[in-house]
């Protein structure tokens, strides 16, 4: 591969990457009222809520973000962050004692397949970031106002679950600057494999670093070595063309993917499997899980541990410095999308109406206010249909219960159209998603829908049914 370089004097690289190594936090046990560390994406503020709990964060809690100290308005929803704190009794409730940021990369977008239903692929950096219904995003170039109009060239720093191959599936994706300034630092996180020290090369994923005019100040003390979990800053321009070349390489949590841990200690991590269970044992969020004959599965069994399903799981650290798993708790992957004007907003039970169906909302879900009210703490109590307030929610039908749970909640601007995206039942009249389907309005070829297809379907919404303007099937 052709190499990119750009003569830059060892004190512009000093002072554009004097930045903090990025560290793993700690902690004890994951009993109520003692100290615990969990690892999840924030879901909402107020103070902040991560993996289902709320913590109230005090003014002397310690918030960093890429290793410098942060405030909690620089923090975002759908950021994975580390959280040592205590909970409540209640389970629902606890104090933040620190709140650890790193993202897992920021640089060139070189390619993008994300559809319009903002679900797809980016290439950042040679690595492939997987967009879901569930990424947040946020952009600061205007006129992006969606994953799908990313455009090659532009700055993104994208927050994850990353495989030890390098595949990333993005909680949050932010576009940065419209293209890389000179001088302006690009980063990526992954696994050293196919090093050749004598030529100053190795991969990331499929990126390849070179790193031959570095100098020993730029470089770990430790000898680069496979297998290490390092993080490449550069200011050298990048266009996926060629190597990446590095201005710094830090090891990142020492060198090892992800917290480490003393012996019995405890840790909680929400994700998603980045490797199929096999041998005892499975990938979450990059890591390796071992599983044995104590570990609780509940809601599931071990056969369903494969890559993209969404779990969290309580761990321990053994001797050898391994994460066990205590207990995997299997958590539903949303699979219904609905877009339309709040009917009834039901603090007591949690529970809003959208398009006639009742949608149960709690600590887990996204709240994101992309309204031009903007409100931060965005919360049910915020809500009202009498203001005109249009919603877009993600959910997924729980089995337990057969209630609707919201993965994500985002307000926006008042319009008066609806989509729906969901399973399809045919048995009597057209249904999605459980919503009644009336495809008479509709323009173009209405493809034909059987139970059991996945469709989208665009319209306006009124008395019970949706009107259809577009029809389509999803892959």
């Amino acid at each position: 591969m052709k190499k990119q370089q750009i003569a830059l004097s060892a004190t512009a690289i000093a002072l554009a990457l004097t930045l903090g190594a990025c560290g793993g936090g700690g902690g004890t046990s994951l009993g109520t009222g003692s100290t615990t560390t969990t690892q999840g994406i924030i879901t909402g503020f107020g103070s902040v809520f991560v993996n289902g709990v709320e913590y109230d964060i005090p003014g002397s809690t310690p918030i960093s973000m890429d290793g410098s100290d942060a405030t909690e308005s620089e923090l975002q929803v759908g950021m994975l962050v580390t959280l040592k704190g205590t909970v409540n009794a209640d389970g629902k409730t606890g104090i933040a004692s620190s709140i650890e940021y790193a993202d897992q990369m920021e640089g060139v977008v070189t390619a993008n397949t994300v559809a319009a239903n903002g679900i797809g692929t980016l290439t950042v950096m040679g690595q492939t970031i997987s967009v879901t219904a569930d990424t947040v995003f946020d952009s600061r170039v205007a006129g992006i106002t969606s994953a799908d109009l990313i455009q090659v060239g532009n700055i993104v720093e994208v927050s994850g679950y990353a495989s030890s191959s390098g595949e990333v599936t993005a909680t949050r994706i932010e576009v940065k600057a419209a293209s890389q300034a000179a001088g302006a630092i690009i980063e990526v996180k992954g696994i050293i494999s196919n090093l050749d020290a004598g030529k100053g090369v190795f991969n990331l994923g499929t990126l390849t670093v070179d790193y031959s005019a570095l100098a020993a100040a730029y470089l770990p003390s430790t000898a680069l070595a496979n297998g290490q979990y390092v993080e490449v800053k550069s200011t050298t321009p990048f266009d996926g063309s060629g190597s990446l070349i590095a201005g710094k390489i830090e090891l990142t949590d020492d060198g090892v993917k992800g917290h480490e841990g003393t012996l019995g200690e405890e840790l909680e991590i929400k994700g998603l499997v980045t490797a199929n269970f096999a041998n005892d044992q499975f990938e979450l969020n990059g890591r390796t899980i071992l599983i044995d004959g104590s570990t609780r599965v509940e809601n599931g069994t071990t056969a369903q541990l494969v890559i993209g399903t969404p779990v969290k799981v309580h761990n321990h650290f053994n001797s050898d410095g391994q994460l066990v798993a205590d207990k995997i708790d299997f958590k539903n992957a949303s699979k219904i999308e609905l877009e339309g004007s709040l009917e009834a907003v039901d603090l007591t039970a949690g529970t809003i109406t959208l398009l006639g169906q009742v949608i149960y909302v709690d600590n887990s879900t996204v709240m994101l206010d992309k309204s031009d009210t903007a409100v931060r703490y965005f919360s049910l109590a915020d809500l009202n249909p009498s203001n005109g307030d249009h919603l877009e929610v993600n959910a997924y039908l729980d089995a337990a219960t057969g209630h609707l749970i919201a993965t994500k909640l985002e307000r926006h601007n008042y319009s008066n159209q609806a989509k729906v995206s969901g399973s399809v039942n045919s048995t009597n009249g057209l249904e999605v998603a459980g919503i009644s389907i009336d495809t008479a309005t509709a323009t173009g070829v209405v493809p034909a829908l059987g139970s059991g297809n996945n469709a989208e379907v665009k319209g306006v919404y009124s008395d019970g049914v949706l009107h259809a303007s577009e029809v389509s099937v999803d892959d």
